[in-house]
């Protein structure tokens, strides 16, 4: 971490529900598991990838606003408000957020070992980020980075979808409290003219839960969504759900208070090399110091490794668990780096995994960062595209096939919601990524 950064820092879900919970949405939540709710009911569009333009573009909740915080519905789903809802107690004021997202910024700027792996720099971030943000805000060429206060209502950040992932449900297990899946925002990035770049960001937060049934609570606060017309109502109750997992001490026993669970990129934009290179990264709040850190790409394995025999051995090992989605990468295997300190997706990729079945290979591939984003799915390296206002984003075939009638998303939530079994899940991989290890910084 960056000295000038510290030293300006320092210088500032039960077994029986009752018939009826009052959610904290706002709305009441029917409880009753006696009702088959039919995947023809579910309406995605409005349940599990929201994408309207009359949602995405309304400037009420997606224009930031420093008059307003918290849980106000203005700007609640701008990056300005995400971000001051997760930044240290200490950093919530203009410097202090100016400081906690360029320290994010400039983690490209120069090389980061994760994992005893190195990711190389991509110092572009400068000229295509940084650096017109920085002018945007008034900020002149000579002014220091950490003097420099970035005007969060010119953040080159386009809201593209908010997305439902009841699919990624953590069942509650011993000391686990476990979530309801996650709640997600899909930025797109702009560049210096205000220009699409070929880059987006995800935050993606637990949908907290205090005992077991309330994970049909969430489910049902998501659901009710489909019979409001999009429109202000739509938006309105739309915000009610998000601000539950988005607003401040929404977890109060993880770092600074926030739910989220991680943050990720997908970009070529910063790639100097040609061709150009696709890279993944991901990214939690440091527990040292409260920071945006980069961290492993969970599943991912080291690219390194791709074709060698000690990956066939390990998936070998591990193929029941592959082909359940059940498996986990681990951080090291037989002493060596296992886990990937960066998902690098070149055009031509494909992984190659010695001594198992097309299936098993497949099924590891698919559950990358980098399988699922290109090669096992078909998919040009972005699931939700970049967009213009006024226009909504386009969705991969791929995505597309999963929130369809008898897609593993909308198979998984209809049962939710009819049986409220938590257990069991559409597409195998409940369990997503696991929490992050121990700081390293």
């Amino acid at each position: 971490m960056g000295s000038w950064f510290v030293s300006s820092a320092v210088a500032m879900l039960a077994a029986c529900a009752p018939p009826v919970e009052e959610g904290t949405a706002g709305d009441s939540i029917i409880t009753r598991r006696d009702e088959v709710v039919a995947p023809s009911s579910i309406d995605p569009a409005r349940e599990l990838l929201i994408n309207d333009v009359s949602v995405v573009d309304d400037a009420l909740y997606t224009t930031w606003d420093p008059a307003h915080s918290g849980t106000d519905p203005q700007g609640s789903w701008s990056f300005g408000r995400l971000i001051d809802n997760m930044v240290p107690e200490l950093l919530r004021n203009p410097y202090g957020r100016s400081l906690f997202i360029m320290s994010w910024l400039k983690t490209w700027e120069h090389d980061q070992t994760v994992n005893g792996l190195v990711i190389p720099a991509r110092p572009l971030i400068r000229t295509q980020i940084i650096d017109p943000w920085r002018t945007a805000s008034g900020c002149s060429p000579t002014t220091a980075d950490e003097r420099c206060v970035l005007d969060l209502s010119k953040a080159p950040f386009r809201l593209l979808a908010i997305v439902n992932r009841p699919d990624l449900r953590r069942v509650p297990m011993g000391t686990d409290p476990g979530h309801a899946g996650q709640g997600r925002f899909v930025f797109g990035v702009l560049g210096p003219t205000g220009q699409r770049l070929p880059f987006t960001v995800i935050f993606e937060y637990q949908l907290p839960i205090s005992r077991r049934v309330d994970m049909l609570t969430w489910a049902q606060r998501w659901h009710a969504l489909s019979s409001v017309p999009f429109g202000p109502a739509y938006n309105a109750r739309l915000q009610a759900v998000t601000r539950e997992f988005t607003k401040r001490s929404a977890a109060p026993l993880q770092v600074n208070g926030s739910a989220l669970l991680q943050l990720r990129t997908d970009e070529v934009a910063l790639s100097a090399t040609d061709p150009k290179l696709w890279e993944l990264r991901e990214f939690v709040l440091s527990r040292r110091w409260g920071l945006l850190k980069p961290t492993t790409v969970k599943q991912e394995v080291n690219a390194a490794l791709n074709g060698s025999a000690a990956l066939g051995a390990w998936a070998s090992q591990n193929s029941a668990a592959i082909l359940a989605g059940q498996h986990e990468v681990p951080p090291t295997w037989q002493g060596q780096p296992f886990l990937a300190a960066a998902a690098p997706v070149p055009s031509t990729l494909a992984w190659v995994v010695p001594g198992v079945s097309e299936d098993v290979r497949h099924a590891f591939a698919g559950a990358m960062c980098s399988g699922c984003h290109k090669s096992e799915t078909g998919t040009n390296f972005l699931h939700v595209r970049t967009r213009e206002v006024g226009s909504p984003a386009q969705i991969s075939a791929f995505l597309t096939e999963q929130l369809s009638p008898g897609g593993p998303r909308l198979t998984d939530f209809s049962q939710l919601l009819s049986t409220g079994d938590a257990d069991s899940v559409g597409n195998g991989r409940g369990k997503d990524h696991p929490e992050d290890g121990p700081d390293e910084d």
